[in-house]
């Protein structure tokens, strides 16, 4: 059924006859193990272990660079060596981006 087309400049109600009834869900949720299926059964289980080593890896790795300026601190640095150290990773990372990126597309 084709939708009726819409006058942009025309005021007033929507005629719900015009448009199909909706329809009714085709999963319903009907407790935890339901949940799990949903978020969880559709993981490709030959994958999941690759995909547990990244998760925990960038998980350590995103909490490890802001406790860095920390750790320099401790270590004695004063603020301009903490962040020139800090600073090198970001900075490499810029100019190096380029030569990885066409060295993938090779």
């Amino acid at each position: 059924v084709a939708r009726p087309m819409v006058d942009p400049e025309a005021m007033g109600e929507v005629d719900p006859n015009l448009y199909p009834q909706a329809k009714e869900a085709t999963h319903k949720i009907r407790g935890k193990s339901d949940i799990l299926e949903m978020l969880c059964g559709s993981v490709d289980q030959e994958l999941l272990p690759v995909k547990t080593f990244y998760f925990f890896f960038y998980a350590a790795f995103g909490s490890l660079f802001p406790l860095m300026g920390v750790y320099f601190k401790q270590m004695g640095m004063n603020p301009g060596q903490c962040g020139l150290l800090i600073g090198t990773r970001p900075f490499v990372e810029f100019l190096s981006a380029p030569f990885w990126g066409s060295y993938a597309d090779r």
